[in-house]
């Protein structure tokens, strides 16, 4: 359990996510969003059910995660859907970021939406405008703060 919850803080802290605790994964496995473990061994496919989870669950309730993760991972396959959902997220950030150093809109979708992936490919795009708009709030109010004194 602490070498998961490291792994997933080391690579969740730059996405600015929330950390996981064990408490939180212990729930998951109760509410039935991630395998039971085999003896307390978390495998890759744990980890990879806790990272999205751990991306989505700002945006989308539970219940809608795990939906989401179950209509994909049955069209995709585990392995594909995992691997399409981080490609999401990682251009759902950049043109967020893109478009908000752009004075003219830009479109935030890249290629073609297909059904398999239309799911993804907005959820991920939700949670990267929500932390691109936490991100908007929080130097705001710092440069707010600053120029008060």
């Amino acid at each position: 359990m602490d070498q998961v919850l490291s792994l997933t803080d080391r690579y969740l802290d730059p996405l600015s996510v929330k950390p996981i605790t064990a408490a939180m994964i212990n729930n998951y496995v109760k509410l039935k969003l991630i395998p039971p473990t085999k003896g307390k061994r978390y495998s890759r496919v744990h980890v990879a059910f806790i990272f999205a989870i751990a991306i989505l669950k700002d945006v989308f309730e539970i219940a809608q995660i795990r939906d989401g993760i179950l209509i994909e991972t049955n069209i995709l396959g585990l392995k594909n859907a995992y691997n399409q959902f981080t490609n999401e997220v990682e251009n759902a950030i950049r043109l967020v970021e893109k478009q908000s150093g752009q004075a003219q809109p830009i479109a935030l979708i890249e290629g073609e939406i297909m059904e398999e992936n239309k799911i993804m490919k907005f959820a991920a795009l939700s949670f990267a405008t929500q932390r691109h708009a936490k991100t908007l709030i929080q130097q705001t109010k710092l440069k707010g703060e600053t120029s008060h004194e």
